[in-house]
């Protein structure tokens, strides 16, 4: 999500299976205790590469075969820039000691299904680009978009979200069959605007592609305020037929600061997956308020085991149903100060394995483009060891 636009069955998995669900050359679930920074880098400000401004990094996954990351941009308007909607490859420098530097390697844009590049603001067609994984057995990359309702914009855009495939060359795949409640719709009933794909994952076994709502349908619950949270969907996939096989429900903590002046903006959403099992993930959190300098984010290990399939389940408001279990990680507020600030963190993957056996894990932070709110809107990437 650019705030600028808001504004306006467990299985132990091969090597080459686990790299595909976020980035890894270790076998077997992945247990995460708690994360030791290992650095940051933060890019400059609307830096230019082969030509494109880079920004709106909202996704990240790591090529374990080349031994690089795959990125993508949320750069969806003219405002933003002149460059069509693209991915990034890039190389990370860094080991258990240090994080030394982010190298861009190359760019290319995504293909709608008629070949043709996708269009900006304000065509019927725009994408809101969020997150990105790899399968590593096709060499295809997986993305989502957030679709759009612009209801005051002239024209109206009410424009559905998606789940599609692509080749490494941007072309077009495939998409995946969306239940009937994400049709966004011009009435009060489905997704909100800004609240729709936000992350999405492959299971270790790949059998499963998972995706997480950033907020509530109309009809499940009303966003999250300073004084309550709310709830999103999260949606299993068959990764062979592209239909969905189950959902759950997530429970979105409150925002987390008080906007100042009181009854500005604010935001709390879920705004990336990372699969540690067949049931068990990782979910980034994000709470923004206006007139508050930078991001408040926590890092949730969560389950379904236990939680209900909500699939057949049209509005969770005043429904019976036992959402997924959560645990915090990592509560960024803690680092605030030795990050100097935390950004608008929205991707997220397993890089390399460390030395010491230990996973790496690799956050990025979406800049939100030329329509900063804060002095920390910035591209910040982050490295942590996990401790497991």
């Amino acid at each position: 999500m650019n705030f600028g636009t808001a504004l306006s069955a467990l299985a132990t998995a091969s090597l080459l299976a686990l790299a595909g669900c976020g980035g890894s050359d270790s076998n077997g679930d992945t247990t995460v205790s708690s994360l030791r920074l290992i650095g940051q880098q933060v890019l400059a400000r609307r830096m230019d590469f082969n030509g494109t401004v880079v920004g709106g990094l909202s996704g990240i996954d790591y090529d374990a075969a080349n031994k690089r990351y795959v990125l993508i941009s949320d750069d969806r308007t003219s405002t933003d820039s002149a460059n069509d909607p693209r991915m990034y490859t890039a190389n990370l420098s860094f080991d258990a000691n240090g994080f030394t530097a982010v190298n861009f390697l190359s760019t290319f844009a995504m293909k709608q299904p008629d070949g043709t590049v996708y269009p900006k603001v304000p065509s019927a067609l725009v994408a809101d680009p969020e997150s990105l994984r790899l399968d590593t057995a096709s060499g295809n990359l997986l993305w989502v978009s957030e679709g759009d309702r612009s209801l005051t914009a002239t024209p109206a855009r009410v424009i559905d979200p998606f789940i599609r495939e692509i080749r490494a060359d941007g072309g077009h795949v495939r998409e995946y069959t969306l239940p009937a409640m994400f049709k966004m719709s011009a009435s009060d009933a489905g997704p909100r605007s800004n609240a729709v794909f936000e992350g999405i994952t492959l299971t270790p076994t790949k059998a499963q592609t998972v995706v997480i709502m950033e907020g509530a349908l109309f009809q499940d619950a009303a966003p999250p305020s300073t004084t309550a949270g709310s709830v999103s969907r999260i949606t299993v996939f068959d990764r062979a037929t592209g239909i969905a096989s189950a959902q759950y429900a997530y429970p979105l903590d409150k925002v987390q600061a008080e906007p100042v002046p009181a009854g500005s903006f604010t935001v709390n959403g879920a705004t990336e997956i990372l699969a540690l099992s067949e049931t068990r993930f990782l979910v980034l959190e994000r709470s923004f308020s206006v007139g508050v300098v930078g991001n408040q984010v926590r890092l949730y290990e969560i389950d379904l085991r236990s939680a209900t399939n909500v699939l057949n389940t049209a509005a969770l408001a005043g429904a019976t149903y036992t959402a997924v279990s959560k645990r915090l990680v990592q509560d960024f507020e803690t680092l605030k100060a030795q990050l100097g600030g935390v950004a608008n963190l929205e991707g997220l993957t397993f890089g390399p394995t460390l030395a010491n056996g230990h996973r790496s894990l690799v956050v990025v932070a979406d800049d939100n483009l030329p329509l900063a709110d804060s002095l920390t809107d910035r591209n910040q990437f982050l490295v942590f060891e996990v401790m497991p």
